[in-house]
């Protein structure tokens, strides 16, 4: 994933969250608006004291298995307190969700600013590149390419392994390739690259196919190369030297 596109991501999620924080504030708001209108307002009226009846004492609670009797609530709690308390801590809430709110918008904001320029420095990597796609590409240097193919067919006759002469001789022609003046593209490998520079001469395309292969069997695939492979190797490149001379 490009910067560019990690970044919307980023932003994006920081906006779910947004929204989910707004719409728990929302749902916290409406609930504390229903039960203030279940609750309704406040009625306060005076007793007379000839209303006033002296209430039997409660019997003590029977004692427990440790002896000591079973707490209980009050039993003359205010129903209307009770709300007061349910109304606070809903407040409480509401006031929390609406920091975290705050907290996920300043963030989205401030890495949204942080990320402009990386947004337009990606956006004109992507112009520039679409611009020069229709371009016509460079033609490679052939004498470059022909002294990379000479300096492979030196290594590979090196009095080495052969697993190490293959590699050391494909390694020539992915320099050679490097120094030819063709740009590699984004998303090819040393391999790859030094494949299209080669096949240039469209003869040779399954002889370099074949080298290629070989190298990425021992230098990737844990193949032990014999001399015979080390043959193969030095008739593929005089195939493709010939080639290039032509």
């Amino acid at each position: 994933m490009t910067p560019a596109a990690r970044s919307h991501t980023e932003r994006g999620a920081s906006l779910r969250r947004g929204l989910v924080a707004g719409g728990a504030v929302a749902t916290v708001t409406a609930l504390l608006m229903l039960l203030a209108a279940v609750q309704g307002m406040p009625r306060f009226r005076s007793v007379p004291p000839s209303q006033i009846t002296q209430t039997a004492e409660p019997e003590p609670p029977e004692p427990t298995a440790t002896g000591e009797p079973l707490p209980e609530l009050p039993a003359g709690a205010d129903p209307g307190a009770v709300r007061t308390v349910i109304l606070i801590l809903l407040g409480l809430v509401a006031a929390a969700l609406l920091a975290l709110l705050v907290v996920a918008v300043v963030r989205a904001l401030r890495r949204a600013w942080e990320n402009r320029e990386l947004d337009e420095r990606e956006g004109a990597v992507m112009a520039a590149a679409s611009s020069g796609a229709g371009a016509v590409e460079a033609q490679p240097d052939a004498a470059v390419i022909q002294r990379g193919i000479a300096a492979a067919l030196r290594r590979i006759d090196l009095p080495a392994v052969p697993g190490d002469a293959i590699i050391a001789a494909w390694v020539g022609v992915e320099e050679a390739a490097a120094d030819s003046g063709v740009v590699r593209g984004i998303s090819e490998t040393p391999g790859e690259f030094a494949v299209r520079i080669i096949t240039r001469r469209s003869a040779i395309d399954a002889d370099a196919r074949l080298l290629l292969v070989l190298y990425e069997r021992v230098r990737f695939g844990g193949y032990a190369a014999t001399e015979a492979d080390r043959a193969e190797a030095r008739r593929l490149l005089e195939r493709i030297e010939q080639e290039w001379r032509s």
